[in-house]
């Protein structure tokens, strides 16, 4: 056990795999598992604690009666049973996510050496993919800018790597091996998918932005665990995408800090409808820097980490980008937090 106060979370909706019990191996505490409509009754594993739609109505958490079922956003229930039991550092991760232990171990330890990238005068989207990848083929995680597939100044410099960094970042997005966070598009048209390369950690300098997922994240500093919200009135492959925008949007305005990191899980991906997929990613695309540009202009920097969030899903609502009640979720997902406070 490396710190009894790191709890890892995730959602299901199919039976336990045996290998789900290796997070217990990273962080000595029982996974957070929150279950939906679909999730079978039956659902137990012994490194587990499960929390059933039934327990989650009936939890005193206000939010639960909001979060629509059978809905990926429900796992926002997961993170604040994982505060609730006194968490200092989240593992994000999905049902079909398992780890590296030792990768997972280094990590939490901070025993590794991260980079920086340079600054930049204003807001500059890089593709992280291809500084963990030596792909000949065009490869960027979901949620990417489609426009900016194929400039060469989205792509990572080496020149734009500054020396060894000082920085503690709050957040480590990790990459996956076997079927990484890709988006339908690459998918449907791509046969095969390219593998990352061992690297060193990269620290993201103030504007610079891009997409991360909640697929293998590493949330280390509980003042931005505000940020953990997924909401719920956009598409199911928009819902963490978005979420992960505004975090780097508010960070990008406080003194805090975030990364990537080297594969530090492999992924069995559950079976998905490309199609289907790719519907539900056609909105996210369609007005993604648009988005991102109310984002970024709605974060202050004498705001706090929860008044900047409200305030960019305010400015998202008034823009039509979410939905009326996508605000009051929100509102019930603070008071939740302040109350465990």
């Amino acid at each position: 056990m490396i710190d009894s106060k790191i709890f890892t979370v995730l959602t299901t909706i199919n039976s336990p795999d045996e290998r789900v019990s290796d997070w217990m191996k990273i962080t000595g505490n029982q996974t957070i598992v929150v279950g939906d409509k679909k999730t079978p009754d039956t659902w137990n594993h012994p490194k587990c604690k499960y929390y059933s739609l039934e327990d989650q109505l009936n939890s005193n958490f206000t939010i639960a009666s909001l979060l629509p079922e059978n809905h990926y956003t429900r796992k926002n229930l997961g993170y604040l049973y994982a505060i609730k039991k006194g968490a200092q550092a989240i593992i994000d991760t999905d049902d079909d996510n398992f780890p590296y232990t030792i990768k997972w171990i280094n990590l939490i330890s901070a025993k590794f050496q991260a980079f920086e990238h340079a600054s930049s005068e204003k807001i500059s989207f890089k593709n992280i993919y291809s500084y963990f990848s030596d792909s000949d083929i065009p490869f960027w995680p979901r949620g990417f800018p489609l426009n900016l597939i194929n400039d060469q100044n989205s792509n990572i410099d080496q020149c734009e790597i500054l020396n060894a960094s000082s920085k503690n970042a709050g957040l480590w997005q990790c990459m996956v091996d076997g079927d990484p966070d890709i988006d339908a598009i690459h998918r449907l048209i791509y046969k095969n998918t390219p593998q990352f390369s061992t690297k060193s950690a990269l620290i993201m300098n103030n504007n610079i932005f891009c997409a991360f997922n909640s697929q293998n994240t590493l949330w280390i500093d509980s003042e931005l665990f505000p940020l953990l919200y997924l909401p719920s009135t956009v598409s199911f492959r928009f819902t963490d995408i978005l979420r992960g925008y505004i975090a780097q949007a508010v960070i990008n305005a406080s003194s805090k800090n975030w990364g990537f990191y080297q594969a530090t899980a492999y992924q069995e991906r559950n079976e998905h409808n490309l199609m289907n997929d790719f519907r539900s990613e056609v909105s996210m695309y369609a007005n993604m820097e648009e988005i991102f540009q109310i984002i970024y202009e709605s974060c202050k920097k004498n705001h706090s980490v929860g008044e900047n969030l409200i305030n960019c899903y305010s400015m998202l609502q008034s823009n039509d980008y979410v939905e009326d009640t996508e605000l009051i979720i929100l509102n019930s997902w603070m008071k939740d937090l302040n109350s465990l406070q």
